[in-house]
């Protein structure tokens, strides 16, 4: 599959390159590097994106409903308003991520780092948080209704009206 010039395989030297509003409804990304890469406004549903490296990525406002996240590093990057319904992000290393306004619903973030994160107002109904590291992450506003957090670390986590 080619994209804007972009050839979209596994393990595709993606850094920096420019898919927003780009389809790439079930694509195999595996181990992609996707460093800085704009996706913004992007079609990823079903999509294969286990062990990429999605650091810096902007992510905001792209549909992730049910891609396959597990080992991926989206360290700093911007998932603001995306759309990760029913995604798996298992050990997934969301540090400092922005995921304001986020839809997390029936999302395995099992394992997952979200040291930092910002999760304001972000809705994770019926999300799977087993064992995640929430230190430090703002869940202000955030929905957690049915939410698994069984053994989750959420010291210092900001929880202000949190439902």
């Amino acid at each position: 599959m080619e994209v804007n010039g972009y050839k979209i395989e596994p393990g595709a030297n993606l850094r920096k390159a420019n898919l927003s509003r780009a389809n790439l409804t079930d694509a195999k990304l595996r181990s992609a590097n996707l460093k800085g890469a704009d996706l913004t406004d992007a079609k990823l549903s079903r999509a294969d994106i286990t062990g990429a490296d999605l650091t810096d990525a902007k992510l905001s406002r792209a549909d992730l409903t049910g891609a396959k996240l597990t080992f991926a590093n989206l360290t700093h990057a911007n998932l603001s308003r995306a759309n990760l319904q029913d995604a798996n992000l298992t050990a997934a290393d969301l540090i400092v991520a922005n995921l304001q306004d986020a839809n997390l619903t029936g999302a395995d973030m099992t394992n997952a780092t979200l040291a930092g994160a910002n999760l304001i107002c972000a809705d994770l109904s019926g999300s799977n948080l087993f064992l995640a590291n929430l230190t430090d992450a703002a869940l202000v506003g955030a929905i957690l209704f049915k939410a698994n957090l069984t053994d989750a670390n959420l010291s210092r986590a900001g929880l202000h009206g949190a439902k």
